[in-house]
């Protein structure tokens, strides 16, 4: 699919709009400067400046992901078309391809999610399960899944490299296979995944991978259910958007690879962040990663808080190290500029954003201490913060406007505010850690959750009250208010409260989501018109 430069020249122009704002903004709070020393003058003057480009930073990804979201509102119907062609592709090729299911586990081994994903309507597959699991249990109960499904079990002797190693073990020096499937514990994907995979590697020669769309299930408790709506809606809309204006990401599962794209790249990177990693080298390789939003597939949103916060650490670490290993090789790859500076806007803004956040809020709370009142920006500043500030909400907004549970939005938008402000002490803590030479670690997800206590409960958010009582005790010391930092203020201090939210269950609980769907007959439809699934 030929990719345009439009969306990011259109963004880029905006972003220059509002940092002329800014910068108009800026000269006049420096040019209304009481009597001040000429020192703390100049302290003032620095610490404005800083805090105005912190903010147009921080507006380049605010102004990346609004863009995407109007792109989507006003050619969803164009990207409609595009894709119909490719549904109306024959998946039949002069023999049928050899497919790899590659499940890959450690200790998180989920049999019926794996005996769907087996359920293909095509012949010439296999399943190998490559299993890193240290729990004896947990490969007791993957032998007796193998001998009753017909599956191939892999373990290796050194567990290096994590996931990316697992699938280098398995899958350097094969030739007894043309395409691979990367599926997770939880992964699901629908019974004709194959066939529509396939229809995507015949229409674009130069595709070496293909990313299929995912929804989270309905969830087991309150946090999972509400969080979990954030997965439906990204792939439903930026992603489509990426597939003709930006650079397309693998997330690890669900994607398809061919063989001669992996032989072309020389295998996964060895790092904890091999997916998105593995994007770049595909593209350097002359191949090119396909986004299809009409394929279905469905994931388990993290079970609850605690969760998150580890897949959340991961994540960070994972982008971090990507940064620090990958950056020279994006600005080298045969990407055009606009693809670059969409990895870059969608990767690199998981580390950064919390430091640029902490510095912003480092220097309002100096300058209140140097006397200067809280910053009066302009109002059309303000405007545009605001905008900014609900945009995450578009997305949301364009996948489940015709939704039931649309008033979910409301407590979702809040909920994941203050989820993610809540974790800024972690990431923080993480960042400087791997600054500082810690060599980034692959976390598994827990896919179980627990009753919290008041003892629980304390021991998974101390962190974020203490920093929550420090910054907010600080500000209010400075300058008598908790305004300029009220958002990750009030985001740490509700963490207890977040993570109780796993306690309450789903009006209608369900004890496996792939039980659920069979009992109401959920089949995603491989139409490119209505990206939704269908309730037959």
């Amino acid at each position: 699919m030929k990719k345009k430069p439009t969306v990011y020249a259109i963004v880029l122009a905006a972003w220059a709009c509002c940092a002329a704002v800014l910068g108009v903004a800026l000269w006049r709070l420096i040019a209304g400067l009481g009597e001040y020393t000429p020192v703390k003058k100049a302290f003032i003057i620095a610490l404005l400046a800083i805090n105005t480009a912190v903010l147009c930073l921080m507006w380049l990804g605010s102004i990346k992901d609004f863009m995407f979201s109007a792109a989507y509102a006003i050619m969803h119907k164009k990207f409609n078309k595009r894709y119909a062609e490719i549904a109306k592709y024959d998946a039949e090729t002069d023999g049928e391809p050899r497919f790899l299911l590659l499940y890959c586990t450690c200790n998180d081994f989920n049999a019926e999610a794996l005996e769907s994903c087996m359920r293909q309507r095509y012949k010439n597959y296999k399943t190998v399960i490559l299993d890193d699991s240290s729990d004896e249990e947990y490969k007791a109960r993957i032998d007796k899944f193998a001998a009753e499904h017909g599956a191939e079990v892999i373990r290796r002797k050194e567990r290096k490299g994590y996931k990316a190693g697992n699938l280098n073990n398995y899958l350097c020096g094969r030739t007894d296979y043309d395409y691979f499937v990367v599926l997770d514990s939880d992964e699901v994907i629908p019974e004709n995944y194959i066939q529509g995979v396939l229809k995507y590697f015949i229409h674009c020669k130069d595709c070496g991978a293909v990313q299929a769309r995912h929804r989270a299930t309905h969830g087991q408790n309150v946090f999972q259910r509400l969080m979990g709506l954030s997965v439906g809606s990204n792939g439903q809309t930026m992603q489509v958007v990426k597939n003709f204006y930006g650079a397309n990401a693998l997330i690890g599962h669900g994607m398809t690879v061919s063989r001669a794209c992996y032989e072309a790249t020389g295998g996964f990177p060895l790092v904890v962040a091999e997916d998105i990693s593995f994007a770049v080298k595909i593209k350097n390789a002359g191949f090119n990663v396909v986004y299809a939003p009409d394929i279905l597939c469905f994931e388990e949103f993290p079970v609850d808080y605690v969760s998150l916060k580890k897949r959340q650490c991961k994540w960070t670490q994972g982008n971090l190290e990507y940064m620090k290993k990958f950056g020279k090789e994006i600005r080298r790859s045969k990407m055009r500029w606009f693809e670059k500076l969409d990895l870059v806007l969608s990767h690199y803004s998981l580390p950064i954003v919390p430091v640029l956040s902490l510095l912003l809020t480092v220097c309002t709370i100096t300058l209140s201490f140097l006397g200067y009142p809280i910053i009066n920006y302009s109002l059309a500043v303000y405007v545009i913060m605001i905008v900014f500030l609900c945009s995450p909400l578009l997305p949301d907004l364009f996948v489940y406007h015709k939704d039931r549970n649309i008033l979910l939005l409301i407590p979702y938008f809040i909920l994941n505010i203050a989820t993610y402000a809540s974790l800024a002490p972690m990431m923080l803590r993480t960042i400087f850690l791997g600054l500082c030479g810690k060599k980034a670690v692959f976390i598994v997800t827990p896919k179980t959750s627990e009753k919290f206590g008041i003892k629980e409960v304390l021991k998974y958010s101390w962190s974020s009250i203490v920093f929550a009582a420090a910054i907010g005790a600080t500000c209010f010391a400075a300058s008598g208010s908790l305004l300029p930092v009220l958002f990750i203020f009030a985001g740490c201090i509700s963490a207890p409260f977040i993570i109780l939210l796993s306690n309450i269950p789903v009006k209608e609980p369900r004890k496996d989501f792939i039980a659920y769907g069979r009992a109401h007959n959920i089949q995603p439809r491989l139409k490119c018109d209505e990206y939704t699934i269908v309730f037959k």
